[in-house]
């Protein structure tokens, strides 16, 4: 089966409305209890991953393991893949080269658990 694509919306880079953040993890949420087992958050039109993103992301992730689904971020900008590094959401998520990847460093790790990462 496909992943299941979202993508994480532009607006939510400039103080994203509580309602927003709750509706986008409740829809990618509502996905994981449908069974996708499979899904792939494209986040490079986000100006920038700000904490109440991030902890949407988190939420989606916790929900996912709970139903033993992948979640892997689709990044392909530098200044995404900086943050992904500084926070530590690299060893957290799952992060893969987006398509139309614009970076010169691709990262890509297959949508698969760490061996002896807690969940």
């Amino acid at each position: 089966m496909e992943p299941l694509k979202a993508v994480l919306p532009f607006a939510m880079s400039k103080a994203a409305s509580p309602e927003m953040l709750q509706a986008f993890r409740r829809v990618v949420c509502a996905a994981v209890d449908a069974g996708h087992s499979n899904i792939e958050i494209d986040v490079d039109d986000v100006g920038v991953l700000d904490s109440s993103a991030i902890s949407a992301l988190l939420a989606i992730l916790r929900k996912a393991r709970e139903r033993r689904t992948y979640v892997a971020l689709r990044a392909s900008r530098k200044s995404i893949l900086d943050t992904l590094r500084v926070t530590g959401l690299d060893q957290v998520f799952t992060v893969v080269a987006a398509a139309h990847d614009r970076c010169s460093t691709q990262w890509h790790r297959p949508l698969a658990p760490r061996p002896g990462r807690r969940a």
